[in-house]
């Protein structure tokens, strides 16, 4: 699996502006997840999140009452394309 990177994509859709946060394999593919949105005005790399704590994610999933399965499918898949710390 590829690693992935977490995108800004900006959008005016002609009545107002917004701020898209998407996992993408390139700046390309964060723009295509979103066509038809709206005009794309920018995109850039989040300067602030490319990796998430898995261990906090995972104890945050199972105080709020998540189960395990559920747990290790959404932790491995973010470790497969490298948003894991």
């Amino acid at each position: 699996m590829k690693k992935m990177s977490i995108y800004d994509v900006y959008i005016d859709d002609g009545r107002s502006a917004m701020k898209i946060t998407v996992p993408a394999e390139n700046q390309k593919a964060a723009e295509q997840y979103c066509e038809g949105n709206g005009e794309i005005v920018c995109t850039r790399l989040n300067p602030t999140i490319q990796n998430i704590d898995l261990d906090c994610l995972a104890d945050t999933l199972r105080m709020n009452g998540w189960g395990q399965l559920e747990i290790d499918i959404i932790t491995r898949a973010l470790a497969q394309v490298g948003l894991d710390r």
